[in-house]
């Protein structure tokens, strides 16, 4: 695996979020198995076709990161040890991935002894973690970091080191209680390295539903509850369970890179979109990563329609498909303008009655075409012998 090459020394251009360094994300969870490890990737991996530069960080010493991306802890060059006893900076750990502008990062563990070194030096030297995550802003526009599932030394460390927090939910009723703790957990983390109290601790991105099934009654009941309970910090996108997610650690890359058509890879695009459109509002930029408030304006509605529309349109995810939605939705408006002004001579859309009712069709009609319309089945390089990896994670 590759060591990243490390940027030309050029003035640092504006990230996506408007910031001259990269925005740090920790991906944390108090419950295993709720996808945020295969979250964490795929973000990053929709980040990057978006026109991020990415760093994916793995503080887990089960080294999911590195697995996912194909890379077993005997294929790594370094690990995240090496920064406290070599002194090696985070930049000269990142290695490269299946897809351009995804780097990574991660722990490299393999037994339980050196489980137990990396633990105990993210508990003693947190500061040594957090300011290479701080150095490492200036190479990257975004840096996700991926949490154990527990609140311990490398967790407490990356909250450190973050700018905002994202909760996966998977969508059961266990993770569902334990999300108030892991909340209120949060709110109180000020108490930093050696007693000194953080003021301005990292804020609360959002949590989003995992391996949501709408077709059950135990996930639409999980999905009301959390929309009822936390319903102000719910992230509209969700990722539906499905087997293509899963598929990531025999293929060893993102599920957004060898089937960007599928819900999953979908729902990491939407959820990349709304993350980058909410932070976008919050701070109050255009489109155009400039300040609602610099903008020229006569005070119109027009002109306020169109600074909310610029905020809700993100540029650096103009290959996703949310923008495509938009897009097609601002085209739909263009035309009705053009209609009503007589500028345009074109045929208006087909009333009611005109338009056929759709036609039905059966659950099992639906299963049975999930299961015969996958044209890239899981195993098809293992049978081919095309891309035939040298080893299984």
């Amino acid at each position: 695996m590759d060591h990243a090459d490390p940027a030309p020394a050029t003035p640092k251009r504006r990230t996506p979020w408007n910031t001259l360094s990269a925005r740090v994300i920790a991906m944390v969870s108090r419950k295993g198995g709720v996808g945020k490890t295969t979250s964490a990737v795929n973000l990053g991996a929709a980040f990057a076709l978006s026109g991020h530069t990415v760093l994916v960080i793995g503080v887990d010493p089960q080294c999911g990161v590195s697995r996912t991306l194909g890379c077993g802890p005997d294929d790594l060059t370094g690990g995240l040890v090496d920064l406290f006893d070599q002194d090696l900076p985070l930049t000269h750990l990142a290695q490269t991935s299946p897809l351009k502008d995804l780097f990574f990062a991660s722990t490299r563990v393999r037994d339980m002894s050196e489980e137990e070194r990396f633990l105990s030096l993210m508990h003693e030297r947190p500061d040594t973690f957090v300011q290479e995550v701080d150095r490492a802003r200036n190479l990257y526009d975004t840096i996700i970091i991926d949490c154990p599932p527990h609140l311990g030394s490398p967790t407490r460390a990356a909250l450190s080191a973050a700018d905002s927090v994202l909760v996966p939910v998977q969508a059961e009723e266990l993770c569902r209680d334990s999300l108030g703790t892991l909340l209120g957990a949060l709110d109180t983390f000020k108490e930093a390295r050696g007693g000194q109290v953080l003021e301005d601790g990292p804020e609360l991105e959002g949590i989003f539903l995992t391996m949501l099934n709408e077709r059950t009654r135990m996930g639409r009941h999980v999905a009301a509850a959390v929309a009822e309970e936390f319903g102000p910090v719910l992230l509209e996108s969700s990722v539906p369970r499905t087997t293509r997610l899963s598929e990531m650690a025999l293929r060893g890359k993102p599920s957004v890179i060898y089937d960007r058509r599928s819900p999953g890879s979908r729902a990491y695009f939407n959820l990349a979109d709304e993350i980058l459109t909410r932070y976008r509002i919050r701070e109050g930029l255009t489109a155009g990563g400039k300040s609602k408030a610099d903008a020229p304006s006569d005070g119109t509605a027009a002109d306020v329609a169109g600074a909310v529309s610029a905020a809700a349109a993100p540029t650096g995810l103009q290959e996703s498909p949310g923008a495509g939605i938009r897009l097609a939705e601002n085209l739909e408006s263009l035309l009705g303008d053009l209609r009503a002004s007589g500028s345009l001579e074109v045929p208006s859309a087909p009333s009611a009655n005109e338009i056929s009712a759709p036609e039905m069709v059966s659950l099992e009609d639906l299963l049975a075409e999930e299961e015969s319309g996958a044209s890239d089945p899981w195993d098809e390089a293992f049978r081919s012998g095309e891309n035939r990896p040298d080893r299984l994670n």
